[in-house]
């Protein structure tokens, strides 16, 4: 098994309904950066996994997802106001993403440095 890292992941999804349930998953496995934009940290089983569970919320033919092995997230180039408020990573040997919203799922607040 691959080690953990970083993975980027943008959607179009044509149907409302469709929409919204696979938002709800993301919302509770990732960190959004945009509306249909996630940052996901894990292993690539971890995201083979979450990938199928997307998959099956979709429809192939008018649906579309991307995922994107990324760098750390402090090295990508962001600008605007985004949905993110604060850093990324609270430290990068121990990555955990910071939220603006409370923690779902297996994320976890930060401790300030």
């Amino acid at each position: 098994m691959q080690g953990p890292g970083w993975y980027l992941i943008a959607y179009d999804i044509a149907h409302p309904r469709r929409l919204q349930r696979l938002h709800r998953v993301l919302r509770t496995e990732a960190l959004a950066v945009q509306e249909s934009v996630f940052l996901v940290f894990g292993t690539r089983d971890e995201m083979e996994q979450l990938l199928d569970r997307l998959e099956a919320l979709m429809d192939p033919r008018e649906d579309d997802l991307r995922a994107y092995p990324v760098g750390e997230p402090p090295s990508l180039w962001l600008s605007g106001p985004g949905v993110i408020d604060g850093p990324l990573l609270c430290d990068a040997n121990q990555p955990r993403l910071q939220r603006a919203k409370p923690a779902v799922g297996s994320w976890r607040h930060c401790l300030t440095h």
